[in-house]
């Protein structure tokens, strides 16, 4: 499943809705979460929508089928959130180096 540039609704056992939108997949011992942060309608206008928490789920795969799953494992919720870290810091150095070579 793509899910680069999407919106996502995610149900809540209780019904609720939250709208998120997708930022990463990582890898983490051959399992892939995906990162995804909730859209808040009323972002905060100082800092142009704060980034207070995202939002972990587990991709699951039924035959050609994949679905998202809460991670409820707090060791493995970490680690998910460790490796999105380190690969939000992989992007940002990548992006840096790109800056450096325009500049020159």
């Amino acid at each position: 499943m793509d899910y680069e540039n999407e919106i996502i609704e995610l149900t809540g056992e209780d019904g609720d809705t939250i709208r998120a939108e997708y930022l990463d997949t990582v890898l983490v011992d051959d399992n892939e979460y995906v990162v995804l942060l909730p859209v808040d309608e009323n972002n905060c206008e100082e800092c142009d929508g704060c980034v207070s928490e995202v939002i972990i789920m587990k991709i699951e795969k039924d035959g050609d089928e994949e679905y998202l799953v809460p991670v409820e494992d707090e060791d493995e919720l970490d680690k998910a959130f460790e490796a999105f870290q380190e690969q939000m810091d992989e992007y940002d150095f990548d992006d840096e180096d790109g800056e450096d070579e325009d500049d020159e």
